[in-house]
Order: structure tokens, then sequence, then C-alpha cells
């Protein structure tokens, strides 16, 4: 079973919510929003906790699928971390991440094709 993990601070960009709410009606593709804030501010430990968690094991995995390198969610020396800004979605199937993108531009346009084709990138 497939599912959409929303990384983003406080309860995320409004449009981004819509389109998920709209799969979810449509598709009957659940999702999750995963609020990586503290009190709607940026939270280091949360941050790197769903990088190291959720990202790093499956980072072979996710490069071959999408084409891009998880270390675009960190800085150079792994000081930052930068998961849920500007937001990323992951697609989840059976508990196990299997494809990701982030910036808003990148999630919007998945996400409306998602919508319009209910084709999965996988």
């Amino acid at each position: 079973m497939y599912t959409l993990r929303y990384y983003c601070q406080g309860s995320g960009d409004k449009s981004i919510l819509e389109l998920l709410q709209q799969i979810e009606g449509k598709h009957h593709i659940p999702y999750k929003i995963m609020d990586l804030s503290t009190n709607e501010k940026y939270d280091q430990e949360k941050e790197k906790t769903a990088y190291e968690k959720d990202f790093k094991p499956r980072a072979r995995a996710l490069k071959k699928a999408t084409g891009k390198s998880i270390t675009k969610l960190c800085s150079a020396k792994h000081r930052n971390y930068y998961v849920s800004m500007p937001g990323t979605i992951a697609l989840m199937k059976n508990g196990q991440m299997v494809w990701w993108t982030h910036t808003e531009k990148d999630i919007k346009e998945f996400l409306r094709n998602l919508l319009a084709t209910g084709s999965l990138p996988v």
C-alpha cells in the first residue's frame, strides 16, 4: 500500500495540503503530515532525526529512483538539515520510502500530475 508523507513546518503549505486531500479523495492514496517544527519554529533535532531515520538508510535506492542525492536535504558538513524547509514529499510503500522530491515547485508539480493521472513514479 502506498502513502504520501509531507515533511513540513507547522501545518505546511495550504495549496499542497489541498492537493494531498484531493489525491486521497480521488485516488485513495492516504497522506501523513510530518511536522518537524517545535512551536512553529525550526527544530534541528527533528530535522536530523527525520533525515537519519527516514532518508539516510534508503539513500542509494532513493538516488536510483529519483536521480537526486539526499544530501540536498542537509548542509555540506551535516550541521543543518532541511527536510521540512521548504518541504519534502516522500512516497512510502508498505512503510518504506521509495521516492521523494522537495521544493515547493517540484512538490506541486508532482502532486498535480498525480491528481490528474493517478500514476505513481515507481
